[in-house]
């Protein structure tokens, strides 16, 4: 029987929003737990209100960095077979995807659902969640380059939901030698996700699978709705609706063994505001 580690991973420095934490512990509650699953919980500090400090051009990079090396070392503990990430932001997906790929080597392709291509570095983004990928390529951030024990290759990785990129993403997605199909009236469907995992040869998946690849007017715990906030315009939001991401999914685990699932970006914006309000009344405290 396969080990499934369930690793709860509340990273909210990586994109800089104290909301994430919550997010990922809301998502623990909603995920199914089967028997035989081993629960982690990967040590993040938690917000307290304070503003995050830059640090070689990318904000919290020691925080993220102690996030990651938190997860390694669980990950390390438990040796699993199959591992699901509760996040978080997207960074939560560096560590699981590492592990896996030294299991599985060239068996291993990355299935990312995601409206953004995720392969900054420090002089286009100061986030850390929007270097993730072009971390396990060995070609994001430096600091944690060193991290990465099993670096990808840019033909292990199929975009799904990709959204027109910013003017800075194009050149580099060239300079990574990426293939990409920019998605916006519809995914790749099933025998183009089919040739691309034969003509690699996997047979085991890690799908990311970061939330705002969906239509934030029809499912709203996204990060393009925070209340009050105007709608963020710097990179494209999501256009899918839920059962379309769905429906994709499902179909995939039927050509490859998903062995990681990472699910990223969830912000409850309601739960949160109800949860902040409560903690206002004095008969809780």
């Amino acid at each position: 029987m396969d080990k499934i580690l369930r690793l709860i991973a509340p990273d909210w420095q990586a994109g800089a929003k104290e909301e994430y934490f919550f997010g990922a512990t809301l998502l623990n509650c909603l995920a199914p737990k089967a028997a035989g699953q081993v629960e982690r919980l990967v040590p993040v500090t938690e917000p307290e209100g304070l503003p995050l400090q830059e640090e070689n051009g990318v904000v919290g990079q020691r925080a993220v960095l102690a996030n990651v090396e938190n997860a390694q070392k669980i990950i390390a503990e438990e040796q699993p077979d199959k591992i699901i990430t509760l996040g978080g932001n997207c960074m939560v997906s560096q560590a699981p995807f590492d592990y896996l790929h030294g299991k599985y080597g060239e068996k291993l392709g990355i299935i990312w659902f995601d409206a953004h291509p995720d392969i900054s570095n420090p002089s286009m983004f100061n986030h850390e969640h929007a270097m993730v990928l072009a971390n396990l390529l060995h070609k994001g951030d430096e600091a944690f380059h060193a991290t990465v024990e099993y670096s990808f290759q840019p033909k292990d990785i199929l975009y799904m939901g990709l959204q027109p990129l910013t003017a800075d993403e194009v050149p580099q997605m060239e300079k990574l030698g990426l293939r990409y199909t920019i998605q916006q009236k519809s995914m790749l469907d099933r025998e183009e996700i089919r040739q691309w995992i034969e003509e690699g040869g996997y047979t085991k998946i890690a799908l990311h699978w970061d939330l705002d690849v969906l239509d934030p007017t029809e499912y709203h715990s996204l990060y393009f709705n925070e209340p009050d906030v105007p709608m963020f315009t710097g990179s494209s939001c999501g256009r899918f609706k839920f059962r379309e991401v769905a429906d994709k999914i499902m179909e995939i685990q039927e050509m490859a063994d998903i062995v990681g699932l990472t699910v990223a970006e969830y912000l409850p914006w309601d739960a949160i505001r109800l949860r902040k309000t409560l903690a206002r009344l004095k008969i809780f405290n």
